[in-house]
């Protein structure tokens, strides 16, 4: 007669530890920081962006060379062929968001009630008519070089677009102080870059910090 052979135990997993997504803040807007990470999201779509970019340069310069340039049409122009559409939102995505953004986030996460007529936005950091302005600044400095702006200047101001994700009552405050910086009759784009950078349209809102999970 055989003995039974034991029984084999079943391996029990250990379950992995389950990520959790922090907060961190940053103390400054760091435009190399914030380049390198736009590009990683976008690298793999890079080369038909560029393509994108030179055809849109190309149908700006004709404009540019119209004896009488129509100022509308070439605001228009910059604010969809260059601002919201070049890059589209997940390329601008770089998980930077406000702190009460992020506690939102959190609340919906866990569908809490008291949040139903809050929103989470994304906002152009540097205002979608500023920063394509300041691309058209350099646009013409570099006497309408398409070849440059494609192949260099590109790559090195991804940062331009980047968005970061507020609540709602936090965006009507960024573009009611942004909207002092800006003169309707006569605009200032630079100035406004600069003190934008300075994160001064942000000066009264939550916190602005990196989502990691870990």
């Amino acid at each position: 007669m055989k003995t039974p052979r034991p029984k084999k135990q079943p391996k029990v997993k250990t379950p992995k530890p389950k990520k959790v997504t922090v907060f961190y803040k940053v103390n400054e807007f760091n435009k190399k920081e914030i380049n390198e990470l736009m590009y990683a999201k976008i690298s793999d779509k890079f080369e038909t962006i560029k393509h994108k970019f030179e055809t849109a340069l190309n149908g700006l310069k004709g404009m540019l060379d119209m004896e009488n340039p129509y100022r509308p049409t070439i605001d228009n122009s910059l604010r969809q062929d260059f601002g919201y559409h070049l890059l589209e939102i997940s390329g601008k995505d770089i998980k930077l968001y406000s702190l009460e953004a992020f506690n939102l986030k959190k609340l919906k996460k866990l569908k809490t009630e008291e949040i139903t007529d809050e929103k989470i936005i994304a906002d152009h950091f540097f205002g979608c008519l500023c920063f394509t302005n300041i691309m058209l600044i350099d646009f013409i400095n570099c006497n309408y070089d398409i070849n440059y702006m494609v192949n260099e200047w590109l790559r090195k101001h991804l940062y331009l677009w980047v968005v970061i994700r507020v609540t709602k009552k936090e965006h009507k405050i960024i573009t009611t102080k942004a909207a002092e910086f800006h003169d309707q009759e006569n605009p200032n784009y630079k100035l406004e870059y600069d003190l934008k950078l300075k994160r001064e349209h942000y000066k009264e809102v939550s916190d602005i910090g990196f989502l990691v999970k870990e």
